[in-house]
């Protein structure tokens, strides 16, 4: 593709380019902030293991030839000083692994923290919402109950109403009376008839009076039963809401007393792993040993990350499913710092006198790529 401006002019010097790449004397290192700096981070980021142990591996070899060089030029003290920086790096990068586990524990003890809130919150709405359809149920259940009542209290009433007055007997008192009477008529004993018939008018108000009184008596009788029978059955109904209420309160109970000491038996058992590798020496090698290798699926079993573990939970993680992203801005703190060898595309920058928008696609030709060294081209393909 050929330009249509002439950039050649323009261009920058490679070793400008390649300023990025080179590093200062590594054997002035004395602090693992100036290592850092050296290596074109910044004092505070944060790097992996491995990149830590480069990164010494790296200081270790300058000084190691720079202690060389001093004792064959006889100079032992400087010699002696590097050597004690180079040992005090190395304690401070071994110090900077169990620095970074540190941190490590200490996100999972706050994701652990974070994660069993949001379990609380979850499983009190979760009680909160079974004893509300509990209570739903025995309200349906009540109403039904009492529906029912009112139907045998309709039916009786219907019954009542229907129940027609049976055929009064007489006493055996009285028909002999009446009999009397009949044959007194025959005798033509009038007056004895007539204090006869008296007699029978005494005794049948008496006798209609306590069978009117014996058929209200049967009636009320069948009012009392069912009035009885409810309200036994409505005790019953109360005893029955009781139990299911404190069955499911029970039940309740139980989950969050299980729930309490589940979550408490992860804590130790984290607590215990951490405990664990906290003790372990720092490694500087590259490979690491059989003690910081790690196993398949160890973040999703291991008892370190039970706090990234309980979180994903809790979010409805599901088999194969990632819920947990740990942030790529958490390993540099920015603090508004400018930022080291770092370009803020669509502003106009100054180069070499000319101004130009980066938002702009820019491609040199070939020919203008000549000269610059293969290290350059290389570079730029």
């Amino acid at each position: 593709m050929e330009l249509t401006e002439d950039w050649s002019d323009e261009e920058m010097e490679t070793n400008v380019f390649l300023e990025t790449r080179s590093k200062s004397n590594l054997a002035m290192c004395s602090t693992v902030q100036d290592s850092f700096v050296a290596h074109g981070l910044a004092a505070d980021d944060n790097i992996d293991r491995r990149e830590q142990v480069l990164m010494f591996r790296n200081i270790e070899t300058e000084m190691e030839s720079e202690l060389k060089r001093l004792m064959e030029e006889g100079q032992f003290d400087r010699a002696k000083s590097l050597g004690a920086r180079l040992e005090s790096l190395r304690k401070d990068f071994g110090g900077l692994q169990l620095k970074d586990e540190m941190s490590k524990q200490d996100r999972q003890r706050k994701l652990f923290g974070k994660a069993t809130k949001i379990f609380k919150k979850q499983q009190q709405a979760k009680h909160g919402g079974m004893e509300k359809d509990v209570e739903a149920e025995l309200r349906q259940s009540s109403r039904e109950n009492e529906n029912f009542m009112a139907i045998q209290r309709e039916n009786l009433t219907l019954e009542l109403s229907r129940m027609k007055k049976p055929r009064m007997k007489y006493s055996k008192l009285r028909m002999e009376y009446k009999t009397a009477e009949v044959r007194l008529c025959e005798l033509k004993q009038y007056d004895d008839a007539k204090n006869v018939r008296k007699m029978l008018a005494k005794i049948d108000a008496e006798e209609e009076a306590k069978f009117d009184a014996d058929f209200q008596q049967t009636l009320q009788n069948k009012i009392d039963l069912l009035t009885k029978f409810q309200k036994e059955a409505g005790a019953r109904q109360e005893e029955k809401e009781s139990h299911v209420r404190w069955k499911q309160r029970r039940l309740r109970e139980k989950e969050a007393s299980i729930s309490v000491t589940n979550l408490n038996n992860k804590m130790a058992d984290m607590n215990h792993c951490m405990d664990v590798d906290g003790k372990m020496r720092p490694e500087l090698t590259v490979r690491p040993s059989a003690l910081l290798k790690k196993r398949a699926n160890y973040n999703n079993t291991t008892s370190k990350h039970r706090g990234g573990q309980l979180l994903d939970m809790v979010k409805g993680k599901s088999a194969g499913d990632s819920v947990f992203i740990e942030s790529l801005c958490t390993i540099h703190k920015f603090n508004d710092k400018a930022l080291l060898n770092t370009t803020k595309y669509g502003e106009k920058l100054k180069w070499k006198g000319y101004e130009t928008d980066f938002g702009k696609t820019f491609q040199p030709a070939e020919n203008q790529l000549q000269g610059l060294g293969p290290e350059f081209n290389q570079m730029y393909d």
